[in-house]
């Protein structure tokens, strides 16, 4: 959920509202002196890291009870290793993995495969009674009945929780004083201040609580009558941030050579964003129900959507067409190729931090585009909503907290990154947001290794992705139906050269991939002739060669062996096999005990967390649950 190094005390949003303007001002502050210090530097060497978000579940065979987990304290005092790193995330239950040495920029597979199958590996051997890492993106019955295992000496709390529940009118705002939920319990938030003032700040900023609908998919004995649980007829009715946030996905967070680059793969792979999220979707569940789309991106949107009633209306002066986790707004490159009519969509920016921003530049004998200064504005739009009372005073030229304060809550499909700190050796980044976690090692693989490919050969290659942000934000909410990635169609760039004519054309997920005659060649094709370009080999030619030969397809060239998880991306594509989220759909639909009603109950839920354990941990594969009611 970003950045985690204060810790300590925090302030609500209501005590907060005094430091707000100060807080932005020494945020602009902070990036003008970064921006100062690191706008000229060269990285001689650049690396590219993932994030895989998983979750810790407790599985009871008896009573056949599938629970979240919240005791992860061991978790993080005890799970040590060279290779990877574990990080806290918002829900107590969650566990965030990171390599702890990035990967080089040279192509190969392996280092990917074995440090994210050293996590996986080490974190189950230490799980114990009935503790399993579970690699969905959702927990199917978050916020239905048991759903989860008080946390150690709390038991008491959670009894009494229980109780006020079987009251005849229950207060939830008591029960839940930080997200006011009628459904998840406030316990099950992270232990770290930022995510539970997050949650609260999160919700008086807005001034009510979260509201969030995602479509119910209809069955033939699916119910459309409110009740007070499901009070909106034809939705899945949740209301709190553990709903969205509590979803686990996979980000990417590539190196560039210097801002330029990183300002330019920021835009390119902003167009790529939105396609990485049909090609990855994974979630078709939400509160034990079936859901009719197909993945997290809307539902985490709206968990932090701290717009306040004004914000929120198209008709208000002061409306901000988006949450602050959202798809990008504006591009932001100072290239020729980044031209003004992209960026299409009208979405206000904070003019009196641009004018602020301006004269401190001056002040400080620094040259600022108009580009750059946009993004500060659309970035400081939002208020700051976790602050530390001992750390607002600081010295803005070796600190830069009040800026990580607004750019860390800004959770955008694509985060444009400076370095982290004054005294870092980290240079400009850019960070791929959308998309949905994996089941399998390798299918994570698969798309971090895509995702690295397109990277690179955007940077040495040039390739022009742009389309206009409107079209962008369409293939977003294209993205969220069911079966998305067969039966909808996405705007993408007809030619992709540097210098290309401007032509957009709507496209299925298979020719945005492999191509259409006389269309569009095909990211797929682009990447193995960047691969013949800079490393000297056909992956394509060479990978069909071993198949023919019926070898066991193993290669000492390892940039070959990236065939074998971009098979994974095309079979999806071609509807050769099914998204997560379709193949999670078609177990609950073919389970003996459903009854067509929509409803995932607590024996189904029980079944699919086993099925997908054992697919995440190679003991299976899909298709042998394809038939589990024949």
């Amino acid at each position: 959920m970003g950045y985690l190094a204060d810790i300590g005390q925090t302030l609500n949003f209501t005590d907060s509202l005094s430091l707000i303007d100060y807080i932005k001002k020494h945020g602009i502050i902070q990036f003008l002196l970064l921006y100062k210090k690191f706008k000229d530097t060269q990285q001689e060497e650049i690396f590219w890291g993932d994030e895989i978000e998983y979750h810790l579940l407790n599985l009871d065979s008896t009573t056949k009870t599938p629970r979240l987990q919240t005791n992860t304290e061991e978790f993080f005092s005890n799970c040590t290793s060279e290779k990877f790193n574990l990080q806290t995330e918002f829900g107590s239950w969650m566990i965030e993995t990171v390599p702890n040495d990035p990967y080089k920029y040279d192509g190969n597979p392996l280092p990917v495969l074995e440090n994210m199958a050293s996590r996986r590996i080490k974190i189950q051997s230490m799980c114990q009674g009935g503790d399993m890492l579970f690699s969905g993106t959702v927990f199917p019955l978050l916020g239905v009945g048991d759903y989860f295992v008080p946390k150690t000496g709390s038991e008491d709390h959670s009894r009494n929780h229980k109780n006020l529940l079987e009251e005849e009118k229950v207060d939830y705002c008591k029960l839940n004083p930080l997200s006011h939920s009628q459904f998840v319990h406030d316990e099950t938030i992270s232990c770290h201040p930022r995510f539970i003032t997050n949650t609260e700040n999160i919700r008086l900023r807005r001034g009510e609580k979260i509201s969030l609908l995602a479509p119910i998919y209809h069955d033939k004995n699916t119910s459309f009558e409110p009740t007070e649980n499901e009070p909106y007829p034809g939705f899945i009715y949740m209301d709190a941030l553990h709903f969205g946030m509590g979803s686990g996905c996979l980000q990417l967070t590539f190196g560039t050579k210097n801002i330029d680059d990183a300002r330019y793969l920021a835009d390119q792979m902003a167009v790529i964003s939105s396609i990485m999220l049909p090609l990855s979707a994974a979630t078709s569940i939400y509160k034990g129900k079936l859901a009719d789309t197909d993945v997290r991106w809307n539902i985490n949107s709206g968990s932090v959507d701290c717009r306040n009633s004004l914000e929120r209306d198209p008709k208000s002066p002061h409306y901000i067409s988006k949450s602050r986790y959202s798809s990008i707004s504006k591009f932001i490159s100072n290239r020729p190729q980044c031209k003004e009519g992209y960026n299409d969509i009208s979405f206000p920016v904070n003019e009196e931090i641009i004018q602020f921003a301006k004269e401190k530049a001056k002040e400080l004998d620094i040259e600022i585009d108009e580009q750059l200064l946009q993004h500060l504005g659309v970035l400081f739009i939002r208020d700051p909503l976790v602050i530390f009372p001992d750390k607002i005073y600081v010295d803005d030229s070796c600190n830069t907290n009040h800026f990580e304060n607004i750019q860390s809550t800004n959770w955008n499909s694509i985060r444009f990154k400076p370095p982290p700190s004054f005294n870092s050796e980290v240079g400009w980044r850019v960070e791929l947001r959308t998309p949905e976690n994996q089941l399998t090692t390798e299918e994570n693989v698969a798309f971090a290794m895509f995702s690295y490919f397109i990277a690179a050969m955007i940077q040495k290659k040039n390739y022009n992705f742009y389309i206009p942000i409107s079209k962008v934000d369409e293939n977003i909410e294209r993205g969220h139906k069911r079966d998305a990635i067969l039966k909808e169609k996405f705007w993408f760039r007809k030619n992709v050269e540097k210098d290309s004519e401007d032509e957009w054309v709507e496209l299925t997920i298979d020719e945005i991939l492999h191509g259409k005659t006389d269309v569009f060649v095909g990211l797929m094709n682009l990447v193995y002739d960047f691969c013949r370009d800079e490393y000297g080999v056909n992956i394509y030619e060479e990978w069909a060669k071993l198949k023919r030969e019926n070898k066991n397809i193993q290669t000492e060239n390892k940039i070959v062996e990236n065939m074998k998880y971009f098979e994974i991306l095309s079979k999806r594509a071609r509807g050769e096999i099914p998204t997560i989220a379709a193949w999670i759909r078609n177990f609950v639909l073919k389970h003996p005990r459903y009854q067509k009603d929509s409803i995932v109950t607590k024996e189904i839920a029980f079944d699919l967390i086993n099925a997908m354990n054992q697919i995440f941990h190679c003991e299976k594969k899909y298709e042998d649950f394809m038939g589990i009611n024949q």
